[in-house]
């Protein structure tokens, strides 16, 4: 009788399901949840890599990818702020208000 071997996807839904149930009721923060909604959105848009990355742990696999994506996210909030600050740069000096005003 051959070995059945779970597609990923299954592994993921498990895992999500498993996590969902056992960690994230419990809970207290609500922005907490919601990131652990954003992750998981995360792992299912890149299923595909994650699944053929040789980590046998899927935990361990789920893990390596969060982080990616954390750094990702830091690095777009990084170039925002750049961006940001360099408007606040080129208006500098261009206040048309009354100095009463300020």
């Amino acid at each position: 009788m051959g070995r059945i071997t779970n597609s990923f996807r299954i592994k993921l839904n498990e895992a999500t399901l498993r996590i969902k149930t056992e960690l994230c009721s419990l809970l207290a923060n609500d922005k907490r949840r919601k990131a652990f909604d954003e992750v998981v959105k995360a792992w299912y848009e890149e299923a595909n890599a994650i699944g053929n990355f040789s980590q046998p742990y899927i935990y361990g696999s789920l893990s390596i990818f969060s982080i990616i994506d954390l750094q990702r996210q830091i690095i777009e909030l990084r170039e925002e702020i750049a961006k940001l600050r360099k408007m606040l740069k080129s208006h500098e000096g261009m206040d048309n208000r009354p100095n009463d005003l300020e």
